[in-house]
């Protein structure tokens, strides 16, 4: 299901009704409720978040009625109907009503719909303890239990991150048995939500007294409300789409029932968008005979703005679309806030860019080139935000084509008539697609869920629907891993599978141990946005570090086991990391003792390290290295001792509330072509991806995954342990590859599903050939890297008994193509797959030209699941991103009609024989296929008279006789292959190609072997 917007050029023209202000109705209510006696509250509001306040006062016994177009409520004491009540999805309620629930009559308990069932608020509840209510709450998250008690009032701090929080303390303070001072400490945003807070308190009889800086509000106890009839204002929140519209468009525009061009908070707590809007150019004049605000032009030029976005919190959305299609710079301040709302509202408005807008976020700044920009229709996603929703869908009016957004009925939270109100006005939009939505989620997370298959439940079901991507985007690993601990926590999570034994951990032990790894953290002084790096093998400590670095809101910055002292330390001062963790010795190499060595002789350059933590590779305590001994600016601690001196304080981390839209990941690339970039992802964008591949292949909580690739590298970060943890199902990680471990653990815990490199599969087969029993369970191998050989993915389909599915992504794509096990088995394993839902794959040429079905070009994309940026390297972000957003992934590639994707070659792999480029994927494809090959890579090999000629070099099966040069001319010729494209030297290689850790061969190695080789004489020479 989604909202369909088609863009128009055609003017708009009629009026719209401008709703009645949410802001207001919810304190108006509130405040009457509490008023002993009538109040009318004249001008209805149905949005759903007034609503959810109107059904949790009637919970506790306040009589409102509906009379015409007011609200009669009926104050007096609260007297529950039941034990609990509920907030519905609206923040504002929850969040004035906690306190205030303290004034019933009997205990109850409030609480609020699932997401905020795993949002941590224990900062407003420590601060209302100050205030003397008495409540309890299990982790911090509603439902809270709050006792039937009187606060006692006092002077509590809390921060000015929310404006809701502050509100509820100065709602409840007059009804304290004493006198209460509120200070605000940091900085404050969303002043105007906390005038009007005031204003309306006062209207209500009740004394406020606030500071000139609006940081410090003293209340006496002891008052009492007073009933008041008033009526509410236009919304200038909803309205600001009818003028973002009227604005884009030739129009002749009435928003009626505006009656002011101004205003200040106690108006509207977002007026001074008005003022924005003149500015920018946008033509408002009040309409005395139509009795609202009128837009009127042919078309205008509008002006780019500087704004501070603490004095209009919630409309950085409509104005970043009004930023996009002015003339000059917009520059939005202060945005941090607006990041904490129901999405990343600075990030969700990047979409722009996938349109052909410009937009760059720097920091807490939003900055949007403006011009005259002409923007393509695409797929974008709302976020299940409202007005992300509605400003993006304003913006696609202008659009050329047609554009569609997830989650379409969000608006209903705040603007319901915003659809009725567009079609009037001239832009088309329409939703479309998939089944009603619930009443609850109003088409968000808990519609169109797919049947769960009632063969294969293992365990309880998961309230979080992941096969739908938006709704496993807005929930991090830490609420998953805790969530899963609090409903199966006897349940398999991790089996580390080593030589001297497995270890297990129940979903309650990962959950409790990376709650002390986090706890560790935290002491160690890591703060949010911090890189922590780790140099770990696949072991169950890997994965509990990343929940732990996410759970305190850092950056995992994970090093692969096999770099050396070099690209470890590169790593430290590219990520600024001040903790690393590692093991004293992996696989014959001291670790510990490398670094330590590299800080004791200070000759290379590690950054800011400050704390080293050593695991140990055995039982017993890690051995740390004699430099570590010696001091120095360097703290070294060992593993088990360190976690030992850290209590676990379950209040310790609750200013640090993971929220899906943290980055959360730092992986640097291998530099094969240049210095090694870092790749920074959101937790999102992480969990969108894993998200993308469970619906494409049906995986469900049945399903457990192997993991033999390095958890360092992203398949099996992402696509092992992001997947299992987003999933909830096992995960068996092997940190020593071995063949026969690995059949043993595939065998022995009945693992379903795998990504990993085309070695792993080949060894795997080769193993079970040699008598080795076949795993039974192993349904879907998904084979990335490179390219799987035909013969190899029909032997695995033979013998190991498992589906091979060719793929292709990358560390800032993640996974954009599958195969899928229902597709013909040429496609399955002979192709790269082909686009996942909400991917878009092309081909162009070297002037940026689409290509047809077929044609050979540069092969890019664009997904939601995009990276944010290489790591202080805008200059190389920039160069990997097109003028209208897609990704250049420097391959080259077709794509046939049916949509599969072929890569046929790295750009700079590419051998041009005389200005003829040779197929170099096909040539090796049909190597691989020779009954005496066992791997194969084709590589230049520089040459005088054409520039570059062919190598292969060949590794022979084992046992048999090696392909011969001559031999392999003729086999190519058999197979009628050009003589231009045949290799023109063939090099045996007695081991192995020289590979990566996650199986890439090394091609800039192989082409370094090359230097000063001549041409083999047989029938190609010379050609």
């Amino acid at each position: 299901m989604h909202l369909l917007v088609k863009g128009t050029r055609q003017p708009l023209a009629g009026e719209v009704l401008v709703p009645n202000s949410k802001y207001h109705a919810h304190r108006a209510l509130i405040l009457a409720s509490l008023a002993e006696g009538t109040s009318v509250i004249c001008g209805l509001t149905d949005a759903r978040h007034v609503q959810y306040t109107v059904q949790l006062l009637r919970g506790l016994g306040v009589r409102v009625d509906v009379d015409g177009d007011s609200f009669v409520v009926h104050g007096g004491p609260y007297r529950p109907r039941r034990a609990s009540v509920s907030a519905g999805s609206s923040g504002s309620t929850l969040y004035f009503m906690i306190g205030l629930a303290s004034l019933a009559e009997r205990p109850v308990a409030v609480t609020g719909q699932k997401y905020f069932k795993r949002r941590p608020v224990s900062p407003l509840l420590d601060a209302l303890r100050t205030l003397g209510v008495e409540l309890e709450s299990a982790d911090g998250c509603p439902p809270v239990h709050v006792r039937n008690k009187r606060p006692t009032g006092g002077h509590v701090r809390v921060a000015g991150t929310l404006s809701q929080w502050i509100s509820g303390l100065l709602l409840l303070a007059p009804f304290a048995t004493g006198p209460s001072v509120v200070e605000v400490e940091g900085e404050l945003n969303e002043q105007p939500y906390l005038e009007l807070t005031v204003a309306m308190m006062r209207q209500f009889g009740l004394a406020v007294t606030v500071s000139q800086d609006w940081r410090r509000f003293e209340i006496e106890g002891g008052q009492h409300a007073t009933p008041c009839d008033l009526t509410l204002p236009p919304d200038i929140g909803s309205a600001a789409f009818g003028l973002a519209a009227a604005a884009l468009h030739p129009s002749d525009v009435l928003l009626r029932g505006m009656h002011t061009l101004h205003g200040g908070p106690a108006d509207h707590p977002e007026a001074h968008f008005l003022d924005l809007a003149r500015a920018m150019g946008v033509p408002l004049e009040l309409d005395e005979a139509g009795r609202g605000v009128r837009v009127r032009h042919d078309g205008i030029d509008l002006k780019g703005v500087e704004v501070d976005c603490r004095e209009v919190p919630d409309m950085l959305p409509v104005l970043a679309t009004l930023g996009t299609f002015a003339q000059g710079e917009s520059v939005f301040h202060h945005v941090a806030h607006t990041r904490l709302k129901e999405s990343d509202r600075a990030a969700a408005m990047l979409q722009l860019n996938a349109m052909g807008g410009e937009l760059e976020l720097q920091g807490e700044t939003l900055r949007v080139s403006g011009g005259t920009r002409r923007l393509v229709g695409t797929g974008l996603s709302s976020f299940n935000d409202h007005r992300v929703l509605m400003s993006l869908a304003v913006a696609a009016s202008r659009a050329s084509g047609r554009t569609t957004l997830t989650y379409p009925h969000a608006y209903r939270i705040s603007y319901p008539a915003f659809l009725e109100s567009m079609n009037t006005l001239g832009i088309p939009m329409t939703v479309e697609g998939g089944t009603r939505p619930s009443a609850e989620s109003g088409g968000g997370p808990g519609a169109d869920r797919r049947p769960r298959d009632p063969r294969t439940p293992r365990a309880p079901r998961t309230p979080v629907d992941v096969s739908r991507p938006d709704e496993a985007a807005r929930h991090t690993l830490p609420a998953l891993v805790t969530d899963r601990a609090a409903r199966d926590p006897d349940g398999t999570a991790l089996v580390d599978v080593r030589e001297s034994g497995a270890t297990t951990l129940t979903w309650r032990q990962l959950h409790e141990r990376s709650e002390h790894i986090a706890a560790l953290l935290l002491r160690l002084g890591v703060q949010p946005g911090e890189a922590v790096a780790f140099q770990l093998p696949n072991r169950w400590e890997f994965t509990a570090l990343a929940l732990a670095c996410l759970r305190v809101r850092a950056l995992c910055c994970p090093i692969m086991p096999i770099f050396r002292e070099r690209e470890a330390a590169f790593t430290l001062r590219r990520s600024s990391a001040r903790v690393l963790l590692l093991p004293d010795h992996f696989r014959g190499r001291r670790h510990a003792a490398e670094i330590a060595a590299l800080v004791a002789e200070g000759s290379t350059d590690v950054g800011r390290l400050a704390h080293v933590v050593v695991l140990p590779s055995g039982e017993g305590p890690a051995a740390l290295p004699a430099a570590a001994r010696e001091g120095g600016s360097v703290r070294w601690h060992e593993w088990s001792a360190a976690l030992d001196a850290t209590p676990v304080d379950p209040e310790a981390p609750a200013a640090r509330v993971p929220t899906p839209n943290d980055l959360t990941q730092l992986l640097f690339t291998s530099g094969t072509t240049g210095e090694p970039k870092g790749v920074l992802q959101r937790s999102a964008s992480l969990s969108r991806a894993v998200a993308m591949e469970i619906r494409h292949l049906g995986l469900t909580g049945a399903d457990t995954i192997w993991i033999p690739s390095p958890l360092a590298h992203q398949t099996g970060f992402l696509y092992g342990m992001w997947l299992a943890l987003v999933l909830g199902v096992p995960q068996i990680v092997q940190a020593e590859w071995n063949a026969p471990l690995a059949l043993r653990s595939l065998r022995e815990h009945r693992a379903t599903f795998v990504q990993a490199a085309t070695p792993f599969l080949m060894d795997l087969v080769r193993a079970v050939e040699d008598g080795e029993r076949a795993p039974q369970d192993l349904r879907i191998f998904v084979a990335t890297g490179a390219t799987v050989p035909r013969g190899l993915a029909e032997r695995a389909s033979r013998v190991l008994g498992t589906t091979v599915l060719g793929a292709f992504g990358s560390t800032e794509t993640c996974l954009a193509s599958l195969a899928g096990p229902g597709d013909e088995p040429a496609q399955r394993w002979g192709t790269d797959g082909r686009a996942l839902t909400g991917v878009r794959l092309r081909v162009t040429d070297e002037s940026g030209a689409e290509l047809p079905c077929g044609t050979e070009g540069h092969y890019e994309i664009l997904t939601p699941t995009l990276f944010d940026g290489y790591l202080e390297r805008p200059d190389l972000t920039a160069e990997a991103l097109t003028a209208d957003g897609w990704y250049r992934t420097g391959d080259l590639a077709t794509i046939d009609a049916s949509g599969f994707l072929r890569i046929t070659g790295r750009v700079k792999d590419v051998i041009n024989r005389g200005g003829e480029k040779i197929p170099v994927a096909e040539i090796e494809q049909l190597l691989h296929d020779h009954p005496a090959v066992a791997d194969v890579a084709v590589v230049a090999m520089p040459d005088e008279r054409l520039g570059e000629r062919a190598c292969a070099f060949v590794v022979p099966e084992p046992g048999g006789a090696p392909l011969g040069f001559e031999q392999m001319q003729k086999y190519l010729d058999s197979h009628q292959v050009a003589k231009q494209y045949w290799p023109e030297r063939l090099e045996t290689v007695a081991d192995a190609l020289p590979r990566n850790d996650v199986g890439k061969i090394q091609k800039f190695v192989l082409r370094e072997r090359a230097r000063g080789l001549r041409p083999q004489r047989g029938e190609g020479e010379g050609k």
